[in-house]
């Protein structure tokens, strides 16, 4: 089976024209026109002078651009974009994909099927959360198990059972739906999330990732050219990579294959004998499994660093904080009940002051929540007050060998200070594999080729 993604760049086209509705519905169709005909263009360059299995793709697009025009009125009248509708038209790259690629492969003589996932991949119902940004870690969507796998199996015997041979099964990544039958996505990059959890439903004995670039980098090498691929890395050193900003990855594909332990592969598209990046195996002592065969590499203790661009620090600061029990908790449970994610954390021992970093786009909301939360202290307390920065981003040093190597915080910081960039924040993870730093979003780039010259 093969697991779609969109056309490059073709979500992000997509969300284009339904946020111009809101300015004009005219240059919005103008937009709509032009992303569907690059589609069509693609299929015709894929298979020429097979009308029998192009006409049909063509005229799907087609409905769909009819459909979606309707949206873009509707949205234009109501002067917003409801999260339902933003997330049923960003995904239609990835319905256009799995049709392409059909087309394709039967045009070269292999029995093949497409499948819309929307009517097998089945989660929960939701809060109305829109797609999420990219390069920021958004909570897990778990999909319900056995219904899917219920519905995937009667997709077969209705569809492909009475085929000969092992007929291939294009599936369309990233979107779903709910029980309900309202179409939602696995948010932004989440086609390699349905692969892994298309991957457990299926028992397949690996995934491949098929990237543009050959494997996991140790940084991203659009920022720091001297970044390489890496061989191999646990599943536990991917999660924090992908969780902090590693796009390469989706923060949640790691899970399925963790459950069933499936290995996975990523690997480059323009150069597939490019052995690319082995992810496989737990990096906890406890939880390291008897078949896994890496060795930790002492001479390379730090295996990527990554980073998070646009993120905003909440701080709450106040003297009469120092031993209180519960400071914490309330400044959680503020961000909780206004449904912001908190990437990062950090405080002193005193609990005179606590930081997190949320995503840049909800600082203010951040802000207001825990000012209400506080309310009282800040109103009898001067010194007592709610702080937000804008414009961070957090950087951060991701390997299983820092736990069982000396200095490692001291490298790091001394190349932050060694590139003149000023630390904000910092937070360790008690895993050990993971130091991170906040530093102000115009020094990121310095942080990272630094940082990367530092360890690797």
């Amino acid at each position: 089976a093969a697991i779609v993604s969109a056309a490059g760049g073709m979500t992000d086209a997509l969300v284009s024209i339904i946020n111009t509705s809101l300015v004009s519905v005219e240059e919005s169709c103008e937009k709509l026109t032009a992303t569907a005909e690059r589609q069509k263009s693609i299929l015709l360059e894929l298979v020429p002078d097979h009308k029998e299995l192009t006409d049909q793709v063509i005229k799907n697009i087609e409905q769909d651009q009819d459909a979606v025009k309707a949206m873009l009125l509707a949205a234009s009248k109501m002067r917003g974009v409801p999260p339902q509708m933003l997330e049923l038209v960003a995904g239609l790259g990835e319905v256009w994909s799995a049709q392409t690629l059909a087309a394709y492969l039967k045009s070269v003589g292999t029995t093949c099927e497409w499948i819309d996932a929307r009517d097998v991949l089945i989660v929960p119902d939701g809060p109305l959360s829109g797609l999420g940004e990219k390069g920021t870690a958004m909570d897990t969507i778990e999909p319900f198990w056995d219904e899917s796998a219920e519905r995937l199996e009667r997709w077969w015997q209705n569809n492909l059972a009475d085929k000969e041979g092992s007929p291939f099964v294009i599936i369309t990544g990233f979107v779903c739906s709910t029980m309900s039958g309202r179409p939602t996505t696995l948010k932004r990059s989440g086609s390699d999330y349905s692969a892994t959890i298309f991957a457990k439903i299926l028992d397949a004995s690996n995934v491949t990732f098929w990237k543009n670039v050959s494997g996991v980098y140790t940084a991203d090498p659009r920022q720091v050219p001297e970044a390489f691929p890496i061989n191999s890395m646990t599943f536990d050193e991917a999660m924090e990579l992908a969780y902090f900003g590693g796009q390469v990855l989706h923060p949640s594909a790691m899970v399925p294959c963790i459950e069933e332990r499936i290995p996975v592969l990523v690997k480059n598209v323009f150069d597939p004998a490019h052995p690319g990046t082995r992810v496989y195996g737990r990096g906890d002592a406890i939880l390291r499994w008897d078949d896994q065969d890496d060795e930790i590499d002492e001479n390379m203790p730090v295996k990527a660093i990554t980073s998070i661009e646009k993120v905003s620090l909440i701080t709450i600061t106040g003297t009469s904080f120092m031993g209180t029990h519960g400071v914490a908790e309330r400044f959680m449970a503020a961000l909780a009940s206004v449904g912001v994610n908190v990437i990062l954390t950090s405080q002193g021992s005193s609990k005179h002051s606590i930081s997190v970093a949320v995503a840049n786009t909800d600082g203010k909301l951040a802000l207001q929540a825990v000012e209400d939360a506080f309310q009282l202290e800040i109103a009898r307390n001067t010194e007592t007050r709610a702080n937000l920065m804008e414009d961070l981003s957090i950087l951060a040093v991701i390997g299983e060998g820092m736990k069982n190597y000396a200095g490692i915080s001291g490298r790091f910081f001394n190349a932050l200070g060694q590139s003149k960039v000023n630390i904000v924040a910092i937070a360790q993870g008690s895993s050990e594999r993971n130091i991170s730093a906040v530093v102000s979003r115009d020094e990121l780039g310095l942080a990272l080729k630094g940082t990367h010259d530092a360890f690797l």
